[in-house]
C-alpha cells in the first residue's frame, strides 16, 4: 500500500466511500468480528443529521388523584384516542404502543398539589407490557405552602424500540408514608394563556 500522503487531494462527494469498522447494528448490539465496510459520505451525513421530532403530544386538563395507599393508578393522560405513523395512544387505558422501530424520546409533564402545610410524596413508574418496569422509579416529595400551588415534575427518559407493538403505561402512586396529593391543572389568570394541564405526554423521535 502507497504512502497516505502521496494520494491526491480531492473535494469529498456525497457519493464518495470511507472505510470503517462495523461495530454495532442500527440497535446498537455489538457486530461479531467487527467488520470492516464501506460507508458513503452520504450516509454519514445522514446519521449526522439525525435529530429527535415530536410525533405525539397529549394532556389532561383536569385533576389526577392516586388512591393514598400503596397501589398506584395508571395515568390516563388525553381522553382521544391518537394514532401517528409510530404510536397509537388509547385514552381509556393510557396505553402508549410503539408501531415502528426507532430511537424514542419520552417526556412526561406533571403539576402535584396538596394542601397547604402537608408534606406529601408521590412516586412515578413506568411499564413496559404491563408488567415490566422500565428504568427507575422516580420519586418527589414537597412541603405546600399554599392549597393553590403547584410542584412540577418532569421525567424524560430515551428508549429503543426494537420490536413493533411493544407498549408502555405510566404509573403514579401516592404513598402512605406521605401526606394526601394528587395531579391539578393550574389555571392562568385572566385568560393569559391556556391553562396548564394536571399532566402531559410528549413522544419524540429520532429520524
Amino acid at each position: 500500500m502507497a504512502i497516505i500522503s502521496s494520494y491526491p487531494i480531492s473535494i469529498p462527494q456525497l457519493a464518495d466511500k470511507i472505510i470503517g469498522t462495523n461495530a454495532v447494528d442500527a440497535y446498537g448490539n455489538p457486530v461479531v468480528n467487527n467488520p470492516t465496510s464501506q460507508y458513503t459520505f452520504s450516509s454519514v451525513k445522514t446519521l449526522i443529521d439525525q435529530h429527535y421530532t415530536q410525533i405525539m403530544s397529549t394532556s389532561k386538563d383536569v385533576g389526577i388523584t392516586p388512591s393514598y395507599d400503596n397501589t398506584g393508578i395508571p395515568i390516563i393522560f388525553g381522553a382521544t384516542d391518537i394514532t401517528t405513523l409510530d404510536v397509537t395512544y388509547i385514552a381509556s387505558t393510557g396505553t402508549i404502543t410503539f408501531r415502528t422501530l426507532g430511537s424514542y424520546c419520552i417526556q412526561q409533564l406533571y403539576y402535584a398539589q396538596a394542601t397547604s402545610g402537608n408534606n406529601i410524596q408521590l412516586n412515578f413508574k413506568t411499564l413496559q407490557g404491563g408488567a415490566t418496569q422500565v428504568g427507575p422509579t422516580t420519586a418527589t416529595s414537597f412541603l405546600s405552602n399554599a392549597s393553590n400551588a403547584r410542584h412540577r415534575i418532569d421525567i424524560t427518559s430515551y428508549i429503543d424500540i426494537d420490536t413493533e407493538g411493544t407498549y408502555y403505561n405510566f404509573w403514579v402512586q401516592n404513598p402512605l408514608t406521605g401526606g394526601i396529593g394528587s395531579l391539578q391543572p393550574q389555571t392562568i389568570p385572566g385568560a393569559w394563556g391556556t391553562d396548564v394541564p394536571s399532566a402531559q405526554l410528549i413522544i419524540t423521535k429520532l429520524v
